[in-house]
């Protein structure tokens, strides 16, 4: 869903289990209020006054006023389904969908597009659409008022209508770059991580009373459990939020909120730039993949770069991070094959104990979950009916293969790999 790039601040601030639970627990943003009012000693504010103030906090002025919009829950329901039939429309999620479980990065029998609406509808209390023609900035406020929570969300998202007003959010990507693509990723990172700095730098001035942010440190918010939401989606949905902040912070720290600005017209190129800021400062851009494997005569359902980020998703948590720092870039390409799925997917590395290290990771991660059918063409092949995987090292770098359908399976192994 490229619209509406703040859509998922809250997630970040709920307390732990709220986003999933079924039914709802009571309203968390109340125990937000309680605390930024009790606690913290937040005073009512005006829509002009939040905009001045995020202003201050992030060094870099509005263009243009930013006027704020209410809705109440009821609101949000309807206008999110407008967005998602808008942004994400069925097709659409059907192709991530089943992209995701040829990866055996999502349960099968998930309902990819439902799952995330219901994340949506549950967590958010403030939002900036960038659309065309849009280009709003909302509050989800049955008293119609900047509570302290809309207070803090609408700090982020303000941000986010700022950026709008420099660089064109909606239109920086291709549609074609998907949401769960490594792009759309590490563009999201630089702009959420910024976001979320500045959102950090309000919350001390209102609490100091304006003190600037040389005297007070950062802080980090930290990242909250998600039960019963698949790690790729608790991962596609938050990682852009903190690993992002922390990019912002080197920016930052190396050239201000110059540095920042800049970045929005000149987005990391990848998430391993956001999880190395090094690389993006040397702008070490990944390697092109060729993907030459095609089968004749199939529809392509998608394509696209999974990544570091989503490639760590991939090996689990059990993965030592060195099994995916060494990425050099990746191309996956997915098609339709009479119904059923055919993923082929080549990575390349850094060096050869790279290499080994990610297929190792990877062996033992399908290995955990699959039963072992031994190897094959130079594959290692693993199997939860109907579905299959296998996994080879290839010309300085890693092929996977999986499919549903024992023919386009059997036939891709063949192309891309040795004799029997």
């Amino acid at each position: 869903m490229r619209a509406a790039a703040g859509l998922f601040l809250c997630a970040a601030l709920l307390p732990p289990g709220a986003a999933a639970q079924d039914p709802p627990a009571a309203d968390p943003t109340e125990l937000i209020n309680a605390l930024l009012t009790g606690l913290m000693g937040f005073k009512d504010m005006t829509g002009p006054e939040l905009q001045t103030e995020v202003a201050a906090a992030g060094g870099i002025p509005f263009r243009s006023d930013v006027p704020v919009e209410y809705m109440t829950r009821a609101d949000l329901s309807r206008y999110l389904k407008e967005v998602l039939d808008s942004e994400y429309p069925p097709a659409r999620a059907e192709a991530d969908q089943r992209t995701l479980l040829a990866f055996d990065l999502l349960p099968r029998g998930s309902d990819l597009r439902a799952l995330r609406a219901r994340i949506l509808e549950e967590n958010i209390i403030g939002f900036y659409d960038e659309r065309p023609g849009r280009k709003r900035l909302y509050a989800v406020s049955e008293q119609r008022t900047l509570t302290p929570a809309n207070q803090l969300i609408l700090s982020h998202e303000l941000r986010h209508a700022l950026q709008d007003q420099y660089a064109d959010l909606h239109d920086m990507l291709p549609a074609s770059v998907g949401d769960f693509d490594d792009r759309r990723l590490a563009f999201l990172s630089v702009l959420e991580g910024d976001a979320t700095l500045v959102m950090e730098r309000f919350l001390v001035r209102r609490l100091t009373g304006g003190e600037t942010e040389e005297d007070v440190p950062a802080f980090s918010l930290p990242v909250p459990p998600m039960p019963n939401v698949p790690p790729v989606l608790r991962d596609q949905l938050l990682l852009p939020y903190f690993a992002g902040r922390d990019f912002a912070q080197s920016l930052h720290r190396r050239g201000g909120w110059d540095a920042l600005r800049q970045a929005w017209g000149r987005p990391p190129e990848s998430t391993e730039q956001v999880l190395h800021p090094e690389k993006y400062h040397a702008r070490e851009a990944p390697r092109p993949v060729d993907l030459s494997y095609a089968p004749r005569g199939e529809r392509v359902l998608n394509e696209g770069v999974l990544g570091e980020v989503l490639i760590r998703t991939f090996l689990g948590e059990a993965a030592p991070e060195e099994a995916s720092s060494g990425w050099g870039g990746d191309r996956y390409r997915v098609w339709d094959v009479s119904g059923k799925t055919l993923l082929v997917w080549r990575s390349v590395w850094d060096d050869p104990a790279d290499v080994g290290q990610f297929l190792a990771a990877a062996e033992s991660r399908l290995g955990s979950v699959h039963a072992a059918e031994g190897s094959r063409r130079g594959f290692r092949v693993f199997a939860s009916p109907p579905w299959r995987y296998a996994v080879g090292e290839r010309a300085s770098g890693v092929d996977f293969v999986s499919s549903d359908d024992p023919q386009a399976f059997e036939a891709a192994l063949g192309a891309l790999g040795g004799p029997l």
